[in-house]
């Protein structure tokens, strides 16, 4: 009796493109990616679209259509950084979950406990609300105040704490009793942050993440340089209601990025975003226990309508996903879908638009890749091979064993993901000259992830092939 090793090491097999972004990524599949965001570009009638996608298997793809600025001329490119607005969120939830697991707070821990008094702050307010946006305080940012206090000296780096004492105002709800969104909650974050770690939010970050990661264009004007070239923002500057290039103030506005903070300040790639949201979404930041808490949703108006800690929870195609929008001028959506180990990020520098435009470029996004998931995929090691082609398939899988043995009995079974055998071949004695297992009529098979599993002489080989579909 001949076994297969106990060990198979799986990997896609795709063609390169001939561009560094988009390494790893088969050509027809990146060709049908840019039709598809070309395309929404033009539906949305607006300035550029940079959209990326991590894959399953690490490699991204990334394109950007449209323009940063007209005079001169520049056309955006994958490499240009866009404001990410309020998926900053999602980085400064992450941090404090990690500060938990590290035993240096609790995310049920009262204001009390962390910070003085701050008129109009019930001091009973725990973290977790914060985070959750539970609060019931009164956004800061919603005060006309600010805006003006903002353009009198847009040189001023403003502190969270600075903020919050000169701008709050009364709560607008008791604390627990209804879900609001508000920045203010996470410029508290911000202080607390400070408090538990004696550092800046934005240290913590990039040790904690950026650096460890090699996120690279992760940025916060106003406290660190910005190394990446910057995609102009469109604005509607003067009231007439179109929007003009308004880069030169709003890169160098030290009150307007230090008032965003850790609360939306944060600039990216969408390549960088989608490989930071896949990589905290399927829970290599944090461990298993703090992501359930993560994931603990309470009902909201947002995208989706259902909001965890500084996550939001929606739907696309059927997918369920994970991720934050964000607006400040620029526009930012970045998503991970569990399903499928897929994050896409959409990035976009018109003022006329809002990240809630952009779930539609998501959508299609995904759409077409979930169309056209893959080419083939092999599975090998040293002493025997066996492929499945193609994938996705019509039809039909050909299963290729390239050193097929002879004289026994081989099994092959494709498994759906409720562990259903829905597919069965035996083949008894196959000759090296045919060691082709042709499975047929596969041609009504939906959307998702099967096992293509091989046994011989009733032995079954582990760990099986996945295809995805």
């Amino acid at each position: 009796m001949r076994f297969f090793p106990s060990t198979i090491i799986l990997f896609l097999l795709f063609a390169l493109c001939n561009k560094a972004y988009c390494q790893g990524i088969a050509p027809e599949l990146d060709k049908l990616l840019k039709e598809t965001l070309d395309g929404q570009l033009t539906t949305l009638n607006t300035r550029s679209l940079s959209a990326a996608i991590q894959m399953s298997d690490g490699n991204v793809w990334a394109h950007a259509k449209g323009i940063s600025s007209t005079l001169p001329k520049v056309d955006v490119t994958p490499d240009h950084v866009y404001l990410i607005g309020s998926v900053t969120k999602t980085i400064t939830a992450a941090c404090i979950l990690q500060l938990q697991e590290e035993g240096l707070l609790n995310i049920n821990d009262s204001l009390y406990q962390w910070l003085d008094t701050i008129q109009y702050i019930n001091p009973n307010i725990t973290i977790r609300q914060l985070l959750q946006h539970t609060s019931g305080l009164y956004d800061i940012l919603s005060n006309p105040a600010h805006q003006t206090a903002m353009n009198l000296n847009i040189s001023k780096i403003w502190s969270a704490e600075e903020l919050i004492k000169k701008f709050i105002k009364p709560a607008i709800s008791q604390a627990g009793t209804k879900w609001s969104y508000c920045n203010t909650n996470y410029f508290l974050l911000d202080m607390i942050i400070k408090k538990a770690t004696g550092r800046k939010f934005y240290q913590e970050y990039r040790d904690r993440f950026f650096t460890p990661l090699q996120l690279s264009t992760f940025a916060i004007p106003s406290y660190e340089p910005m190394e990446s070239p910057v995609a102009h923002v469109w604005l509607d500057t003067n009231g007439d209601g179109n929007t003009e290039d308004a880069h030169s103030y709003y890169i160098s506005n030290n009150a307007l990025n230090s008032t965003a903070g850790a609360a939306g300040g944060y600039y990216a790639t969408p390549s960088d975003c989608s490989r930071w949201m896949r990589a905290y979404m399927r829970g290599d930041i944090v461990g298993e226990a703090m992501m359930n808490e993560l994931k603990k949703t309470v009902n909201s108006t947002s995208q989706g309508g259902k909001y965890g800690l500084g996550i939001m929870k929606n739907t696309f195609l059927g997918y369920e996903a994970w991720g934050h929008g964000g607006d400040l001028g620029y526009h930012a959506s970045s998503w991970y879908f569990p399903e499928l180990d897929i994050s896409i990020s959409v990035f976009n520098n018109d003022g006329a638009k809002t990240s809630w435009d952009l779930l539609a470029v998501v959508r299609e996004l995904l759409r077409t890749y979930t169309s056209n998931i893959s080419l083939s995929t092999e599975a090998k090691n040293e002493e025997i091979q066996f492929k499945a082609y193609p994938n996705p398939f019509t039809d039909h899988i050909e299963v290729t064993i390239p050193e097929g043995p002879t004289g026994e009995n081989i099994t092959v079974e494709l498994i759906d993901e409720t562990g259903k055998t829905i597919y069965t071949k035996n083949v008894k004695n196959i000759p090296k000259s045919e060691n082709i297992v042709r499975l047929n009529g596969l041609d009504k098979l939906t959307v998702g992830t099967y096992i293509l599993n091989l046994s011989v002489d009733h032995v079954a080989q582990r760990p099986a092939m996945f295809l995805k579909i």
